[in-house]
């Protein structure tokens, strides 16, 4: 790359070079196309989310889906970085966070504003090369009140 090109490049480049660096397994990519999802306007679309997004045993708190769009539309960044149950590496936490920063290189300056809690459940994937659900949206939930059917399975162990 030539230094002229490189005059232009920014953190939000970095930022979406990491994302682009992702697997496909990632909680992050999911929770992503789980956000996109919420902008489609299509008959039935809650009954897609809930069949192709969430939990079957959460979906009756997810109502219409309303407090998921509102969350999604504050601005709040999906983070990259995605954290797993101690001793649960089935259910993963994606931190949503406030900051104007693309990228950051240490987690604990920006605390999260809510969590994304997953769980990979095979069974129920409809998501080609993931196998991710998720159960709630805001505090993280302990890995012992999520419905897994696959306890002690570590997604990240996927090539």
């Amino acid at each position: 790359m030539s230094e002229e090109q490189m005059i232009g490049w920014t953190d939000e480049d970095d930022a979406l070079v990491t994302y682009e660096s992702l697997p496909d397994w990632h909680p992050t990519l999911f929770v992503d196309v789980f956000r996109t999802g919420l902008e489609i306007e299509q008959p039935d679309g809650n009954k897609l989310l809930g069949g192709a997004f969430v939990t079957p045993e959460s979906l009756d708190s997810w109502g219409d889906f309303s407090r998921a769009r509102a969350v999604f539309t504050t601005g709040l960044k999906i983070s990259t970085t995605a954290l797993y149950g101690i001793g649960a590496p089935d259910v993963a936490y994606v931190r949503l966070v406030e900051t104007d920063e693309h990228l950051t290189r240490d987690i604990d300056s920006v605390p999260a504003t809510m969590h994304v809690t997953l769980v990979w459940r095979p069974e129920i994937a409809v998501v080609p090369n993931s196998s991710w659900r998720i159960h709630h949206l805001g505090e993280a939930v302990e890995p012992t009140l999520v419905p897994r059917t696959r306890a002690g399975f570590d997604p990240r162990a996927q090539s």
